[in-house]
């Protein structure tokens, strides 16, 4: 988003709204017509001026925003693995004092839940950021570490509590999280998609084999 400082007089009150508010009410609706439009059509197919048609939104008023529409797509990108983190966070709070076999089953599908409710957001996450830029590619990496640190830290402190044996748990957490969104990416393509409760199920079976199974036991 533009870091410039506002025009003379723009914090002004108009119609009951503050500039700052005008603004965050046009953010709020170029983000959800570019949902919209990247999540039914691909990236490929958006375009400033149908945007701010759509958003009724000026282009004036979308480049006092953003300097172009990757900006604005990244900031959408933002904005869902914002609302992700949020849904992951509440997971690990509804789960405290739970054992791991619980509490990073239940963080996975928390993370992967609005993406099988909406499918624009599966394939935003999914398929139109891999690859698009080097800055949305930055974005999509710094967020996959925050996970990683996540099943890292919760995995150690199981080994303290005496739930599961130690071993190189960033491997584990590459493993399950390239498996689980890989798996969710291929039900969202599938034509004939199986029962979510079905991929739920076996996603979390997955998450307690690749984080509480002896590794000892496979030798």
């Amino acid at each position: 988003m533009s870091t410039s400082a506002p025009a003379p007089g723009s914090r002004r009150v108009y119609a009951g709204q503050s500039a700052e508010e005008r603004d965050a009410a046009r953010r709020a609706r170029l983000l959800a017509v570019i949902h919209d439009v990247v999540g039914t059509h691909g990236y490929s197919a958006l375009a400033v001026e149908r945007v701010c048609t759509a958003a009724n939104v000026s282009t004036r008023n979308f480049y006092q925003l953003y300097d172009g529409k990757e900006a604005a797509f990244a900031d959408l990108y933002d904005d869902l693995l914002l609302g992700l983190g949020e849904q992951v966070a509440e997971s690990l709070v509804a789960t405290d004092g739970q054992p791991l076999a619980q509490r990073i089953p239940a963080a996975l599908l928390a993370f992967l839940k609005p993406t099988f409710d909406d499918l624009r957001t599966a394939r935003i996450i999914f398929v139109e950021v891999v690859g698009l830029s080097a800055r949305i590619e930055t974005t999509r990496l710094r967020n996959r570490e925050k996970l990683i640190e996540l099943i890292e830290a919760e995995s150690r402190a199981a080994v303290v509590r005496g739930e599961v044996v130690d071993r190189n748990w960033r491997f584990a957490a590459l493993a399950l999280i390239g498996a689980a969104t890989a798996t969710a990416l291929d039900w969202m393509l599938q034509k004939h998609r199986p029962p979510i409760e079905q991929l739920e199920r076996e996603l979390g079976e997955l998450a307690v084999t690749l984080l509480t199974l002896d590794p000892r036991d496979a030798s």
